[in-house]
């Protein structure tokens, strides 16, 4: 699936994923200053592929957020979308990879203390924490599943894979229902296996987001995806792998 821009001076391209059980749309965006995108009945993975912007998802704002000129060069920075939840950027200029996955069915709604903490209880005036009674500590309102949560680079575990380095972008064990992140890429002459990546979540599918010197791709792989193989011949390759379904598999 190749990515096809829309008719707007926004440059977005959009991958609708029909078909699939989790992973829903690949969004490619040059915002406006200002600009803003909400999710509808999905949670989404942030990534900035170049510039740098302030960010503002939901109440929470993140001032500066973004260093690289293109994707090949420094680090990731991403945020985390619940669902039904704007994303507004200013002050900047860039690209932005949106991955947008459903969320599973929730059979049972929380009750008592397992719904307060699924969301901010008696938030603290002026602090940015609320209350977790299964804790008993005063947590940063981010932390919680409902809320959008900004991952800068230090976050993120580094991993080398062969001649990669597989930047863990939101790690199987983050807050997000659905979605595992995976970023890399793969240096000119170097081929980057799925299979070798270490840590990898249980998944039903796998979405590939490639760039390289013939353009931007979108690829939605069954399974593991210990199948796929990511060459790169005479330029690097960018990448995002989109574990969705994780914890799911088989249900």
């Amino acid at each position: 699936m190749t990515a096809s821009p829309l008719p707007d001076d926004r440059h977005l391209a959009v991958v609708e994923l029909a078909g699939c059980r989790w992973l829903r749309r690949v969004r490619r965006w040059r915002p406006h200053d200002p600009d803003s995108v909400t999710t509808g009945d999905v949670e989404a993975a942030v990534i900035l592929l170049a510039g740098t912007f302030d960010l503002i998802g939901g109440t929470t704002a993140w001032p500066a957020r973004g260093a690289r000129r293109t994707p090949f060069e420094g680090r990731p920075m991403a945020v985390f979308l619940p669902k039904h939840t704007e994303f507004r950027t200013q002050n900047g200029t860039g690209e932005i990879l949106l991955v947008e996955a459903a969320q599973p069915a929730v059979r049972e709604e929380p009750t008592g203390r397992d719904a307060f903490a699924k969301k901010p209880l008696l938030p603290m005036a002026g602090s940015g924490k609320s209350f977790d009674p299964n804790s008993g500590e005063w947590k940063p309102a981010e932390t919680f599943p409902t809320a959008a949560e900004s991952l800068p680079p230090r976050r993120f575990q580094r991993i080398p894979v062969g001649a990669c380095i597989v930047e863990r972008v939101f790690a199987p064990d983050y807050k997000a229902a659905t979605l595992s992140i995976d970023e890399v890429v793969v240096p000119a002459g170097a081929a980057l296996r799925v299979a070798e990546i270490p840590g990898r979540p249980r998944c039903d599918e796998v979405g590939v987001f490639v760039r390289d010197e013939r353009g931007d791709r979108v690829e939605v792989v069954r399974g593991s995806g210990d199948d796929v193989v990511i060459a790169a011949t005479n330029a690097a390759v960018y990448v995002v792998l989109a574990y969705a379904g994780k914890g799911a598999s088989g249900s």
